[in-house]
Formats: structure tokens, sequence, C-alpha cells
């Protein structure tokens, strides 16, 4: 991504809390954005990336302030952590799904594609990685055999589809 990219970015990437650390600082130092590890709720702000703590779950919530990324402990209703259905029902509780647009990218499983069908249904917009650069085609396959897709794309063309959804 360019750097003053107008919204943030909130990851939830399956991984053990001894990882996702040192994933948040490799990011950082090869993004044009800001990229932290979410141990405590902190301000969501546009340009920025915020990559949710493993073996919990990264959520986000309405404090005075306004708008913030927050851990939040992992519950067994959702299989995979951090949670990337749990992630997108957060922000679709707080934020209109037309200004919420939502990024599958490579992985096992089908987590996400429930909750990023929804976010399309309601008039957000969802990207997920085309079959020919996932690693594994499970995550983003289930959301696209779901109709949950508005554009499918391969990994390199991602963050240019990202970049014009976003006003």
């Amino acid at each position: 991504m360019a750097a003053g990219f107008p919204w943030p970015i909130v990851v939830a990437q399956h991984m053990p809390a001894s990882f996702t650390g040192a994933l948040a600082r490799r990011l950082d130092g090869l993004s044009a954005l800001a990229v932290q590890e979410v141990t405590a709720p902190v301000a969501l702000v546009p340009g920025r990336v915020y990559v949710g703590r493993g073996d919990a779950d990264v959520i986000v919530v309405r404090r005075p302030g306004g708008l913030m990324a927050a851990p939040a402990p992992a519950r067994a209703d959702y299989p995979w952590h951090p949670s990337v259905d749990r992630l997108v029902e957060s922000a679709l509780d707080l934020v209109p799904a037309p200004r919420l647009v939502g990024v599958l990218m490579t992985g096992m499983g089908r987590d996400g594609a429930r909750a990023m069908a929804a976010l399309r249904e309601r008039g957000g917009r969802t990207i997920a990685e085309a079959e020919a650069t996932a690693v594994v085609w499970g995550m983003p396959g289930e959301l696209v055999r779901a109709g949950g897709a508005s554009v499918v794309a391969p990994l390199e063309a991602i963050a240019a589809e990202l970049t014009a959804l976003v006003p």
C-alpha cells in the first residue's frame, strides 16, 4: 500500500502469539504504512495497519475517543485465531457496510467467508485472492463459492483493487 492510504487496516492472521509481534515488526520495516501489533486497545488511524495478536482475536470497538482495534480473548465458537469472522462482525456492528472493505487471502479453512459474504450482502465490498496466486485457496475459495467476493484478484493486484475501492 502506498503512504497516505485514507483508511486504517486491521489484520487477522492465523498465527500463534509468539509470531504476530515479529510479523508486525517485519511488515512495519517493509511497508510505507506504519504497522503495529494490537496488544491493548488502540485508536484506528487512517494509513496505519493493526495486526491482531495471535492466539486471541482482534475486534473493532467504540470508545469515547472513537473507533479502536482491541484484543479480545479467543472464543470457542470461533475455531481460528485471530478470527476473521469475529473481526468483520465487530466492524459491521459499528460501521455501515458501505464504509468497509474486506480482503481475504490465502489460508486453510473457511474463516472469514461467512462474515465477508454478509458484508457484501449489506453493501460492503470484498476482495478474494485468486486461486492462481493463493498458496492455499481454502479461505478465499470459500468466499468465492459463497458468492461473497466483489472482486477476485491475484496477489499482486490486491493493493490496487483495494485502493480503487476506498474513497
